[in-house]
């Protein structure tokens, strides 16, 4: 078959003439040429049209409509004569230009020559003839204004089938292209910043497409541009301009990574590289940026670049603080979307929560915070969550509060979880409320507001209707630790006490205007200080906050006045309370807000939203009703009735409801929580025949703490002496050494003898009289066998009935002390001289009374313990008891600090504390406690080291007292009667001023006694007051001991033993001694002065320290051999690690409550003490001598004491 004809182009006309004819030729011929096909055509008809349309006329021809039909006219030409085109090289310059200026117009879809524009930028792309301008010479420019209008021009309103054609149009250009101009790389790299990339999203995908589709070209372009930049950047210091550019360019690689990941083929070794290199902005970059490009979700980078990975993850060690922070603040979104990264990634997110920078260590425990629960729960190691718990003490506050905020969010997102019982969130996070807590060990004011806010925000959030608040509260607090339960009530407390001083400044607020008017205007002033500063005390930045306190007070604002009274209002609903609470928080921003951040924490503590009426209502109803939460809602119950008394009034009468049936299981809480707030509101218990019913079978058929509960109960019914009177008759008549209910009966006359005292002495002589002559007097048989020899101290729990009848009978003598000294003072002073001169003699004889000295070492570890407390309880905020105990009884009873067994120096010295800290006690027992300094036990020592510094502190504020200096004084004092203290004769030839053979103390003596003086400085000496308290040493050689038949030597030798030691104290810490310009007054029952005369002289120039110490002091380079009283107190302990039982824990809890420290964590379940043989040593000292006679016992395993729980019950009951 014959080849067919090719056809001729049929247009012939010139294309001149007027715009109207020239468009109309133009359009014509386009029409002609689009449909004529490539291999159809015979292009040699083209020649005069082809010459034609690139004329200059033509080409800048002023109509739009003649350039596009030239441009289209000529695309066509390009497609019918490829692949070779009809012009030259610098016509085809020309004519790019004309195709890139009209493509502007593409943007412009509602234009009169809108199709003309799309059929140029259609044929352009699937012809692929614009491919030809990447073979002509100089075209840089062209290309380049094609790229950036093609880039501006794009819409995401175009037509798809215009956007696919634009890309592909850029597309032939770079495949075809031998070398991109820079600026188009710049062009493309520029839409994946974050600007360009919202403000044009048609232009960011454009570039995507072309960074996925042109990948392989593109790769050289972009590794050149970024290694220009970072090669700059590794050169030197950068600019800022340099600096903000490096930023940029970290950015853009970012963007790349999530869209275009193909393009950093060879840019990711470059950032390894940043990694390594010395400027700290460029490594801190390199790590940020890394570290966004492992979290994407679909990121492969760890695994494709390995190398690279290790070296990112050795980041977290890099010696700059600022890039560990960048390298920890990249985990969260990195561990939520690679899990099989997690195990690597938390182990060291755990390494930095304890990383030496306290930025550091705040950052990573915040960032555990921002993980979900499904990832915390799943993800993050149990270990990295305890570590954040540990950080809620840390020393740095910015770290306690990030660690404090973490766990509470990790808490309340997972406590839905821990309701419905999940085991594995009850391993990972129900730990956590306990450890929140542990931080108000602490003892900071702004730590104690970290908790509080966590408290009553996060971890009991206010809002939920009464039921799930309840359910919440009971859920958390079972799960409590000791530890922790202690300090939730610390929470309790503290808003308690806040309330109270609220209310205090209230009303003095309120009588203002009164005080003005009458002249009391100086009062006033007076009284709002000292408000103010108890305020004050307890908030963060007491200073700041007395002064914002102060400027609200002197507002006159009434409406501030009642809306803190309303958010105080016990009987309000919890609903009301928020609300007052909220219209105070508005006032307060309002009228002052400068002083807001100091009441928020203020209205916080004294808002009731944490407990109120509705709370202990759903408690009660939680005994009543429900088997799965009773035993905890009743023992939250008891734990809060003591601490917000006025709540429960409102819910006495069910509480008491609850003891009608005896059988019934929650009878014992409703009964326990009845006796704690009776003790406080005595014959406030609503009477109740049933109740009382149960109540007085519960005195012979319960245990002995439900008849000692019963008994106070029963004492506060009003009206109730005579059955009261009954049951004390019954009890004293059937009082007996061999009774069986003897340990009940003497716990019941106890409770009498607090609560109704007038009932109990109409049979006190025969009680008294039973205790004191028969029952401490005598021992069975089984008391005498039922202990092992060696055996020196068990637990109270497991003492046999007869000895704990002894404690209790000692117990009934101080509780009728106590009560008859507010009663008839005369004749309490007569009652207590028995009393007093039992508890000496206990003290005095190791615990030994009987005549038979047939007492076994544990009873009279226990009676020796019982005694000291006894007499430290007697003179608690009692000055006629306080004068009672001499100079030599003080000595005896400070001895008991240093006894043998661990427990039984343990217990009076948490006693006192005690006592001390509630400022009950005569400050001259602080030298007691510092006995201490030679105890074994680190920990406990520890302990009472730091209660004594914080003593210190407090004391420090009123300097006027100089009470920490003057315990020197009586330090010195007690060290110079010391029975450890000795002076030796040596043969010299010289008398002194004694009239006899020079007396000294050998070295040992002396290194002794020092212990007890840096053990002083240690807790009670500062840059500020360290001249005082060497001029109080210095005093020492002004004075003589009160008491005539002292040897005065003594004190003379550690005067000048404690200025050595002030003098070497200041020289280490670089303190100035100056000259105290006032004077001081010694305690006068301790010393006297001096006459001034002759021996006065002598005895103030004499240096009493021996040559032979100082010169050891001075060069010592040997350790200290252990002294005679480490010895004794203990040697077994020395050779193994003991744990402080549960009740160790508590009793040192009540010592410090919420103003404390941390007590030993080391907590096992009980077991009988046992025996350990001891080695034999040979004792040097009189103590050491009565230390030898007693027995050191390893305690393994050890429980609780009994006994100081029932001490403090007792403190309770008698205060």
């Amino acid at each position: 078959m014959a080849k067919a004809s090719l056809k001729e182009l049929q247009f012939r006309q010139k294309l001149t003439g007027t715009t109207p004819d020239l468009l109309k030729k133009l359009k014509d011929l386009q029409a002609e040429l689009k449909d004529l096909e490539q291999e159809s055509v015979d292009t040699k008809s083209f020649s005069s049209v082809t010459k034609q349309l690139i004329d200059s006329s033509i080409v800048n021809h002023k109509d739009k409509g003649v350039r596009i039909y030239a441009a289209c006219c000529i695309a066509d030409m390009l497609r019918l004569y490829a692949p070779d085109a009809p012009y030259s090289n610098t016509q085809l310059k020309v004519i790019f230009g004309l195709f890139v200026s009209e493509l502007r117009h593409i943007s412009n879809a509602t234009g009169t020559h809108f199709s003309m524009y799309y059929y140029l930028l259609e044929s352009l792309s699937v012809v692929k003839s614009i491919v030809l301008i990447t073979d002509l010479k100089n075209a840089d420019e062209i290309m380049t204004d094609l790229f950036r209008n093609v880039f501006d021009d794009i819409r995401p309103q175009q037509a798809k089938n215009v956007q696919i054609c634009m890309s592909e149009l850029l597309q032939h250009i770079i495949d075809e292209s031998s070398q991109l101009p820079q600026e188009i790389v710049d062009i493309i790299l520029a839409q994946f910043l974050h600007k360009h990339k919202f403000d044009n999203p048609a232009a960011y995908r454009l570039a995507c497409d072309l960074g996925n589709n042109c990948a392989e070209k593109l790769q050289r372009y972009v590794f050149q541009y970024f290694s220009d930049i970072i090669s700059t950047a590794g050169n030197g210091e950068l600019s800022h301009k340099e600096l903000e550019d490096f930023k940029t360019v970290h950015k853009l690689v970012i963007e790349l990574n999530k869209s275009t990941p193909a393009l950093l083929l060879n840019v990711i070794p470059q950032l390894e590289e940043e990694l390594k290199l010395s400027d700290v902005t460029i490594r801190t970059l390199a790590t940020k940026s890394l570290g966004v490009m492992f979290s994407e979700k679909t990121s492969q980078l760890a695994t494709q670049y390995e190398s690279t990975w290790k070296a990112w993850l050795q980041r977290r060690n890099d010696k700059i603080p600022q890039v560990r922070i960048a390298w920890i603040e990249s985990l969260v979104d990195l561990i939520k979307s690679h899990a099989s990264l997690s195990k690597e990634l938390s182990e060291g997110l755990s390494e930095k929560i304890v990383d030496p920078d306290e930025k550091v260590r705040a950052v990573a425990c915040k960032t555990v915070g921002e993980f979900d629960y499904e990832t915390s729960l799943h993800h993050i190691q149990k270990n990295t969550l305890i570590q954040v718990g540990h950080r809620c003490r840390d020393k740095k506050k910015s770290v306690s509060k990030e660690a404090i905020t973490t766990l509470s969010a990790l808490y309340s997102q997972a406590y839905p979880e821990i309701e419905n019982g999940t085991k594995a969130s009850i391993s990972h996070f129900g730990w956590m409320a306990s450890a929140i807590l542990h931080a108000v060990y602490v003892n900071d004011n702004e730590i104690f507001s970290f908790v509080d806010h966590a408290i009553y925000t996060t971890v009991f959030p206010p809002h939920g209707d009464a039921a799930s608040r309840t359910q919440r509260i009971v859920t958390t607090f079972g799960a409590l630790d000791d530890k922790g339960r202690t300090g939730f009530l610390s929470v309790l407390r503290r808003s308690v006490d806040a309330r109270a001083h609220m209310t205090a400044l209230l009303k003095l607020l309120e009588s203002q205007e009164k005080s003005k008017e009458s002249g009391g205007a100086e009062e006033f002033e007076k009284k709002l200080g000292s408000i103010v500063k108890i305020i004050s005390d307890r908030l963060p930045d007491p200073v700041k906050s007395s002064l914002l306190l102060y400027k609200y007070a002197n507002m006159h604002d009434s409406t501030f006045l009642q809306l803190i009274s309303d958010c105080m209002d016990s009987r309000r609903s919890l609903k009301e309370i928020r609300k007052a609470a909220k219209d105070t928080i508005s006032r307060i921003e309002n009228v002052s807000p400068s002083t807001l951040e100091i009441f928020s924490v203020l209205i916080q503590r004294i808002s009731l939203t944490l407990v109120n009426s509705e709370v202990i209502s759903e408690l009660i109803n939680n005994i009543a009703s429900s088997d799965e939460h009773r035993q905890i809602s009743g023992e939250l119950l008891r734990s809060i009735s003591p601490i917000f008394p006025a709540i429960f009034i409102d819910h006495l009468a069910e509480i008491t409801a609850l003891l009608r049936d005896s059988t019934f299981v929650g009878a014992t809480d409703a009964l326990q929580t009845l006796a704690g707030f009776a003790k406080q509101f005595p014959k406030s218990v609503p009477a109740d025949g049933k109740a009382k019913e149960t109540l007085r079978k519960l005195l012979t058929l319960g245990t002995v703490a439900q008849a000692t509960d019963a008994t106070i109960v029963l004492t506060s019914i009003a009206n109730n002496d005579a059955m009261c009177r009954d049951i004390a008759d019954k009890c004293s008549e059937q009082l007996d050494v061999s009774s069986p209910s003897l340990l009940k009966n003497l716990a019941i006359l106890s409770q009498i003898t607090l609560y109704s005292p007038h009932v109990f002495e109409s049979i006190s002589g025969d009680v008294v009289a039973f205790i004191m002559k028969e029952l401490l007097l005598t021992n069975t048989s089984e008391q005498e066998t039922r202990y092992d020899a060696a055996e020196d101290w068990v637990e109270k729990s497991e003492l046999d009935q007869y000895s704990l009848s002894k404690l209790m009978g000692l117990k009934v003598l101080v509780n009728r002390a106590i009560v008859l000294l507010e009663s008839d003072p005369e004749a309490a002073l007569s009652a207590v001289r028995p009393v007093f001169q039992l508890l000496w003699t206990l003290i005095n004889q190791e615990g030994e009374v009987v005549a038979e000295n047939n007492t076994n070492a544990v009873m009279k570890s226990h009676l020796r313990l019982n005694a000291a407390r006894f007499v430290v309880k007697l003179t608690r905020g009692r000055p006629a008891y306080e004068k009672m105990v001499g100079v030599s009884d003080y000595g005896r009873l400070a001895l008991v600090i240093q006894d043998p067994v661990y427990r039984v120096r343990h217990g009076l010295a948490s006693r006192i504390m005690k006592y001390l800290r509630a400022k009950e006690l005569h400050i001259r027992y602080l030298a007691v406690l510092m006995l201490v300094a030679h105890e074994p036990e680190a920990d406990w020592k520890s302990q009472v080291q730091k209660f004594l510094t914080l003593q210190s502190k407090s004391q420090a504020i009123d300097s006027n007292l100089m009470l920490n200096e003057l315990t020197l004084a009586r330090t010195l004092h007690l060290l110079s009667n010391h029975p450890d203290f000795v002076i030796k004769a040596v043969d010299v030839d010289d008398d002194d001023i004694f009239g006899g053979a020079q007396p000294t103390h050998s070295v040992q003596d002396l290194n002794l006694a020092a212990k007890y003086v840096e053990f002083y400085l240690d807790t009670m000496a500062n840059s500020e007051n360290i001249s005082l308290i060497f001029y109080v040493a210095s005093l020492m050689k002004t004075v003589r001991f009160s008491s005539p038949q002292d040897n005065t030597h003594n004190l003379y030798v550690l005067s000048d033993l404690a200025q050595y030691l002030i003098q070497e104290r200041s020289r280490s810490h670089g303190w100035t001694l100056t000259s105290h310009p006032g004077q001081v007054k010694l305690p006068r029952e301790l010393f006297s002065s001096l006459a001034q005369n002759e021996m006065s002289v002598e005895i103030t120039k004499k240096i009493y320290l021996p040559a032979l110490w100082v010169q050891a002091r001075e060069h010592k380079t040997e350790r200290k051999p252990k002294t005679p009283i480490e010895r004794k107190m203990g040697q077994a302990t020395k050779r193994r690690s003991r744990s402080p039982s549960p009740h160790e824990v508590e009793d040192m809890e009540d010592v410090i409550g919420e103003k404390g420290v941390s007590p030993p964590s080391r907590v096992k379940r009980p077991k009988k003490a046992k025996a350990v043989e001891r080695v034999v040593e040979e004792p040097t000292r009189r103590m050491a001598n009565r230390a030898a006679k007693a027995k050191a016992t390893v305690y393994k395993d050890a429980e609780s004491s009994d006994e100081e729980s029932e001490e403090m019950e007792s403190d309770q009951d008698s205060s």
